[in-house]
């Protein structure tokens, strides 16, 4: 498939954002053909490069090995502008000119400040869309409220009725309302566009990462609508199946999730783990009584399961009609035969740290185009003389904005970048002994048929 195929071929993105909604917005759009442009300051980088990283092994350019970084910004590209530099801003300018969006995850007023609100650079480009991504939204008043999603996950509810009963509020692990946010935001533009194709219009859209997620919470919000109670925390067990629950299955920290909805399928249930007894159990015999005596069900369960593999369990279940997923760690999902069948991951060949797998931002699949990973993640300021050059700029200027510092490809930091990158090459034995990193297996590579010689440089 050609690159022309892409939906957004042709669409310039200028990205301004960090961390994990933003940049997973932008992802999104740069899978789908647009040309992504992201921006760094070098006083202050996007803090997810240098997040804790296995490949840290106290090397400079600590800057360019960190795998969240890697996943998010793929098939991008980059400049590194210090846009407290008037000169700095006027390239900024230039280029909003001929861009279609402009993404941002500042607090709000950083814009502003810059001079490069979006009514600034409306007049630069009357049908531009712009998109901020904030906590809170730009007005109310907690706008200015800095927002992070191990924050915003309370904040929208979510963390109310996550939990065990009696316990008191969980968060995800993973900062949901992140990503959760990042498709929205991917969603919202690709709507303003459709808008502006019909009316030749541009748009502003404001979009608070706290109301992102609320709509998650419609269920907790209507029974206090209807009941005036709250939503309750079941922990695994739901209150429209029995059994539901995540069961231990053979081995260290092995799991897998079953969930029956019906008499029929508790009789599926029951048959294909060899106790067509429970049907017989004045207990089990009812959904109600199944309800009732749920802790003496997971208990004759959790036996069966906890002899077996939690993929063992999954496909025997699976068989028999009965809904059950294994609880898959990372490097289960990494080398699931599934996953790779589908192609989810995109295989990459990342500067400094050779080929890695990438997974694809979209899961959407298309018949006549496909959105993957089209490019490395962006060495910082890797692609400066590039973007200058078609934005006209003599190779003098280009040099000339290097010297003076409008322009960077490292970052701008009073302590040197190896102390730095040695602070963080932290004590992994001691994390792995404690539980709180698993170690990487040495051939994983091999294992997932990516080996290579040697990490490009």
């Amino acid at each position: 498939m050609s690159e022309k195929e892409l939906p957004l071929t042709g669409l310039r993105v200028i990205d301004l954002t960090q961390v994990f909604a933003g940049p997973t917005c932008t992802r999104i759009l740069a899978d789908l053909g647009a040309d992504v442009i992201r921006f760094e300051s070098p006083n202050r980088l996007d803090v997810t490069r240098s997040l804790i990283t296995a490949d840290n092994d106290g090397k400079d350019h600590y800057w360019a090995r960190s795998a969240y970084f890697t996943v998010r910004n793929a098939s991008k590209r980059e400049m590194v502008l210090d846009l407290a530099k008037e000169e700095a801003r006027e390239i900024f300018r230039t280029l909003v000119a001929g861009a279609d969006v402009v993404a941002e995850s500042f607090t709000p007023r950083v814009m502003e400040n810059f001079g490069l609100g979006y009514a600034d650079l409306a007049k630069l480009k009357p049908d531009l869309i712009m998109i901020s991504l904030s906590g809170f939204g730009q007005s109310g008043p907690m706008r200015d409220f800095a927002g992070y999603g191990m924050g915003l996950e309370p904040a929208s509810g979510i963390s109310s009725i996550t939990g065990y009963p009696g316990g008191p509020p969980i968060r995800s692990g993973l900062s949901f309302t992140d990503p959760y946010s990042g498709f929205i935001g991917a969603g919202a533009i690709l709507t303003a566009l459709r808008y502006r194709r019909r009316t030749g219009k541009g748009q502003y859209i404001d979009l608070s990462e706290q109301e992102a997620a609320i709509p998650i919470m419609a269920a907790a919000l209507l029974a206090y609508q209807m009941n005036g109670r709250p939503g309750e925390r079941n922990g695994n067990r739901s209150a429209w199946a029995a059994p539901q629950g995540c069961y231990r299955c053979a081995g260290p920290d092995r799991w897998c999730v079953i969930s029956c909805t019906s008499d029929a399928e508790f009789a599926r249930l029951a048959q294909a783990t060899g106790h067509p007894e429970w049907l017989d159990d004045a207990r089990f015999a009812t959904m109600r009584g199944r309800f009732e005596h749920h802790d003496a069900l997971d208990a004759a369960l959790t036996e069966w399961t906890s002899q077996r593999d939690h993929y063992e369990v999954m496909h025997t279940l699976q068989g028999a009609g009965v809904k059950a997923a294994a609880v898959l760690d990372g490097k289960e999902v990494l080398c699931d035969p599934h996953l790779r069948a589908r192609g989810h991951f995109d295989i990459i060949d990342q500067p400094l740290l050779g080929r890695r797998p990438v997974q694809r931002h979209l899961a959407a699949k298309f018949r006549r185009f496909e959105p993957k990973a089209r490019a490395h993640a962006p060495l910082l300021g890797e692609h400066n003389a590039e973007i200058l050059r078609e934005l006209g700029y003599p190779e003098d200027d280009i040099v000339r904005l290097k010297d003076e510092g409008v322009i960077a490809e490292t970052p701008n930091l009073p302590v040197p970048p190896q102390l730095i990158a040695m602070a963080l090459k932290l004590p992994y034995d001691r994390y792995i002994e404690a539980g709180i990193l698993q170690a990487i297996e040495p051939d994983y590579r091999e294992q997932l048929g990516i080996a290579s010689d040697g990490a490009t440089t």
